[in-house]
């Protein structure tokens, strides 16, 4: 019975020694970093990959930090705080990096949407909203998209919104979520 415990004990010991250790779910709501010049205000790096169709930010944030912003953890002896963040980015500006590459985003209406780089398409034909220049909050308001027509602000300003009047973007438009402007998308 005593070699059976000791045993026991030993086995429990070598699992708690070599168990990885509980990442904690993040506590508030994901941070994205969907620009350049947002990444560069968080003090991080703003990384295109000459082989890839999507840009990553890499912030200067310690592995706690990194999990509790939910953003992602790569391990690396080699850097003094034992590994590097990518912050997370949003679906909508990933799309976007993916189309601006020449990629399709899609399938449209899945729940788990993915780009296919460098595919051929042709370009949509010009349609009309029936909801063109309606005051708006937000993307979900408009067929279209929500847009800010007015002054130069700052990202988070409080503005009124219009829908737009198209599919098309000409230009760059300010998109407007949540009565905020939340950056732009632009045309290339």
């Amino acid at each position: 019975m005593h070699r059976l415990v000791l045993i026991l004990v030993a086995w429990l010991l070598t699992a708690a020694a070599i168990a990885q250790p509980v990442v904690p779910a993040p506590a508030a709501p994901p941070v994205t970093v969907d620009t350049r010049a947002e990444c560069l205000a968080l003090g991080g790096a703003w990384l295109a990959s000459r082989q890839s169709w999507m840009a990553v930010c890499q912030v200067p944030w310690g592995r706690d930090d990194c999990f509790h912003l939910g953003g992602g953890w790569t391990p690396n002896s080699a850097i003094s705080a034992g590994g590097f963040c990518t912050a997370q980015i949003s679906e909508r500006a990933t799309a976007r990096q993916c189309t601006d590459s020449g990629g399709t985003w899609g399938p449209p209406g899945s729940t788990m949407p993915y780009c296919q780089p460098n595919t051929v398409r042709a370009k949509p034909p010009v349609k009309k909203a029936s909801d063109a220049n309606r005051a708006c909050d937000g993307q979900a308001d408009c067929i279209y998209g929500c847009i800010y027509k007015g002054p130069p602000v700052v990202i988070g300003a409080r503005v009124q919104g219009v829908c737009r009047a198209t599919n098309q973007v000409e230009g760059c438009d300010a998109m407007v979520e949540s009565a905020r402007y939340v950056g732009s998308i632009c045309k290339r």
